[in-house]
């Protein structure tokens, strides 16, 4: 069965946070806001006075840590305790997954407003939850996605170039990840449009998200610039808004971050930083030419994103926290392994040793002397 699950709006224009109570007015009158401290002040004053001036009520929830279940659960006590008509999510990727959730768990509408474009979490219909700590938890799937996205490219460009830069490696990755996959299922209609979609966002990154990086560090905002955050939150966002069943079209990169989130020591990296270190892996797996995979390590390095085990926390002589990965890989995502690659913990782990070997050699060759990020 098709399942098609997008948003209502999409608004992506320079300083439309100063107009955003004008949309989000449409879903109710008394909003719970939750939200982290810096992108709570980042939206500016003039967004709740916004909200005033179109008679929405707000109050505002500050959000710590991880989406988990029990601060999930906390958020909507409050929800209830003030009897608000919509859920408003302000901030990265953690912040809308955890909105989200609420929304589901309330039945209320949610409005996402990204302050930054590393990953498509304001559009998505799931939820990525984690444990306190930060180790891994479960997909969550939301019934929708939601109702309202206002993403202001003068705000988002702003954000640490880091950011943007993760989002543009873990779009990316739809393209890498899916694309194995017309082996399997060529035939298929929704693996076909979902293709059509990380493709379109596939040329665009790779043509400008440079560029836009660079443009960013001096507050230039171009038509280039929108269209590369549209394509971290629209285009990837879009890519997975078509699901049929249980049927996985994936790959080994997003199994990959996960597992790393087993270890405490990998934690302090972005999930497209991580997911980059994924693909490479992938690549391995998959016996790509080693011209290939040179070339993806080019493309990713010019983001300044891990490439390696060392930069992601682990030495990669310490087979027994890369075993974990492997075996937690497996055990959580087995889907990807109807491609033909990484069907046991054994392989992967002597992949991952081997895509150290050829990131430091390329990188060495390049620059005569490797340094880790």
């Amino acid at each position: 069965m098709l399942t098609i699950k997008t948003p209502v709006e999409y608004v992506s224009q320079k300083d439309v946070i100063q107009d955003a109570g004008k949309y989000i007015k449409k879903y109710g009158a008394h909003a719970l806001i939750i939200g982290s401290k810096t992108p709570l002040t980042v939206v500016g004053q003039s967004f709740y006075n916004g909200l005033e001036a179109n008679g929405i009520k707000y109050h505002v929830a500050e959000f710590k840590g991880y989406p988990t279940l029990a601060a999930i659960d906390h958020y909507v006590q409050q929800a209830k305790s003030f009897d608000v008509d919509f859920i408003i999510g302000i901030g990265g990727g953690k912040v809308c997954d955890t909105a989200k959730v609420v929304g589901s768990k309330t039945v209320l509408p949610v409005v996402t407003i990204p302050t930054i474009a590393a990953t498509c979490a304001a559009w998505a219909a799931c939820s990525i939850l984690y444990q306190e700590d930060g180790d891994f938890d479960t997909v969550f799937w939301n019934e929708e996605t939601p109702r309202l996205i206002i993403a202001d490219a003068g705000i988002i460009a702003r954000a640490p170039s880091r950011y943007l830069c993760a989002g543009i490696v873990d779009t990316l990755a739809k393209w890498y990840e899916t694309e194995p996959n017309l082996r399997l299922a060529g035939d298929n209609i929704t693996l076909k449009i979902s293709l059509s979609g990380a493709k379109i966002a596939f040329d665009i990154l790779k043509e400008q998200g440079q560029k836009v990086i660079e443009d960013g560090k001096k507050n230039i905002i171009t038509k280039a610039t929108y269209d590369t955050i549209d394509a971290v939150i629209y285009l990837a966002g879009f890519v997975g808004s078509f699901t049929e069943g249980s049927r996985f079209y994936g790959g080994f990169a997003h199994p990959f971050y996960y597992g790393t989130t087993r270890l405490a020591n990998t934690r302090h990296m972005l999930h497209g930083e991580k997911v980059a270190l994924g693909l490479l892996v992938q690549f391995v797996l998959e016996r790509r030419p080693v011209e290939y995979i040179v070339d993806a390590i080019k493309l990713f390095d010019a983001f300044h994103l891990a490439l390696t085990t060392e930069d992601i926390g682990i030495d990669k002589r310490d087979t027994k926290q890369l075993d974990i990965i492997a075996t937690s890989v497996l055990k959580d995502f087995p889907g990807f392994t109807s491609l033909g690659y990484g069907r046991t913990a054994e392989e992967i782990v002597a992949a991952i040793i081997e895509t150290d070997r050829i990131v430091k050699q390329e990188l060495k060759n390049e620059t005569g002397n490797y340094k880790s990020i």
